[in-house]
């Protein structure tokens, strides 16, 4: 699209946001910390149709994106709510101490025009209003070598009707009295904190982050040292019986665990299917991971003109050693992304699976390990078919692939190919 094409296209899009329903320019933020967010939320907010609804589907392009000064930032997570695009960005410093190393998340939470995605505006994103102590790693999790601090990989998405919001990993807190170590099995939780809400967003008007957990259904396996609740990716569903809307989450690929959560954080197994032999046999062997939010299809767009569920899923390969300077040798890391559709009502089958994303790797000689690392965590579709994918690569840079969901259709060719 070209930036004559853009700029139009926005200014009606504010038109329509200005002539609509003007939502409160407030948000619940404490002062300090998140005081930041108040005058960048200070937009109006129309409906997902008549605001997004304005934008054609752009041609396919991938881009690299850099909104802060303090590169190298990665892994964003791209949506548009209102008239503004809205990302978290990542970036990750290293710190060490006797016998450890710490993996110092940075988060930023950015804003910009619809206009330029290049000029988005960043301001470090820590959604807790009082501090808030991590346990450490003790020598069960990863001998007790490699740690981490702060919010894991924030992913940004948008609940229609209720707000914007970003679920993150986070170790848990201290335990008063019991040490500095992580007391229990989970030492990695799921939360989900508001960024912004809107005018009907009900008891979903989250004013603290919130901790999500496995309630019933579920049992972790009993010989298992540690867990790491990662990955949980969300998306509304209104049951169109009753009409009732929920917050599901997927919270395993193969086999298709999706659960249900409460405002309380609690949430249960409500479906749970074992994909198709057929369908995974080419990821034998292979441990599936999940990724960005799902995003729902419409009738309307959907090439067969039947509505459908869609995620990302990946996995991860280990290539030939690669050496540097002398140093020891060290196993290369491949990630391969591949999109999915499940069916749109219960039990939410996987149904299909795309061939392998063409993903841009990052290529630098002082980061040769990384040259096959790619992470999505940002998946956003507009109302008429425009689709983001955001991603991290090389855990060194920042991108978004932008294409009409027809594009990305095509890519379900039911070969399940992998890229060379």
């Amino acid at each position: 699209m070209s930036s004559t094409q853009e700029s139009a296209l926005r200014k009606g899009a504010v038109a329509s946001a200005d002539s609509g329903t003007r939502l409160s320019r407030g948000i619940p933020v404490a002062a300090g910390k998140r005081g930041w967010l108040a005058p960048f939320f200070a937009l109006a907010v129309a409906s997902a149709v008549g605001v997004l609804g304005l934008w054609p589907a752009q041609a396919l392009h991938d881009v690299e994106l850099s909104w802060t000064k303090l590169d190298p930032t990665y892994n964003p997570s791209l949506v548009i709510h209102g008239d503004r695009f809205l990302s978290a960005l990542k970036r990750t410093t290293f710190r060490k101490t006797k016998g450890k190393t710490f993996w110092v998340n940075h988060l930023y939470m950015c804003i910009g025009e619809l206009d330029d995605l290049k000029r988005l505006r960043c301001q470090p994103y820590n959604p807790w209003q009082e501090p808030y102590l991590e346990c450490e790693f003790d020598a069960n999790v990863r001998d007790g070598k490699t740690d981490t601090t702060g919010l894991g990989d924030v992913k940004v998405w948008v609940w229609p009707g209720k707000g914007s919001y970003a679920i993150f990993g986070r170790k848990p807190q201290k335990v008063p009295g019991a040490g500095p170590y992580c007391s229990s099995t989970v030492v990695y939780d799921q939360w989900i904190a508001m960024i912004r809400p809107e005018a009907t967003v009900g008891e979903w008007r989250l004013q603290q982050p919130l901790r999500l957990f496995i309630e019933s259904g579920y049992s972790y396996p009993k010989d298992a040292k540690w867990i790491m609740e990662k990955n949980w990716m969300p998306w509304p569903y209104t049951d169109p019986a009753s009409g009732r809307e929920a917050l599901h989450v997927t919270h395993m690929v193969q086999p298709h665990r999706v659960l249900e959560c409460a405002p309380s954080g609690a949430c249960k197994v409500a479906h749970e299917t074992t994909g198709a032999p057929a369908l995974f046999a080419k990821f034998e062997g292979h441990s599936i991971h999940g990724g960005p939010p799902v995003i729902r299809v419409d009738a309307k767009l959907a090439r067969d003109g039947k509505p459908y569920y869609m995620g990302i899923m990946h996995h991860i390969e280990l290539l030939a050693p690669v050496s540097r300077n002398g140093k020891p040798k060290k196993k290369m890391k491949l990630y391969r992304h591949f999109a999915y559709q499940f069916q749109p009502e219960p039990p939410f089958a996987i149904t299909a699976i795309s061939d392998e994303l063409p993903l841009t790797f990052y290529r630098n000689e002082h980061h040769a390990a990384k040259a096959h690392v790619t992470y999505v965590a940002g998946f956003f579709m507009s109302a008429n078919g425009t689709v983001y994918i955001s991603y991290g690569s090389g855990d060194r840079q920042a991108r978004v692939r932008v294409m009409a969901l027809g594009e990305l259709e095509a890519t379900f060719t039911g070969k399940i190919a992998f890229l060379p």
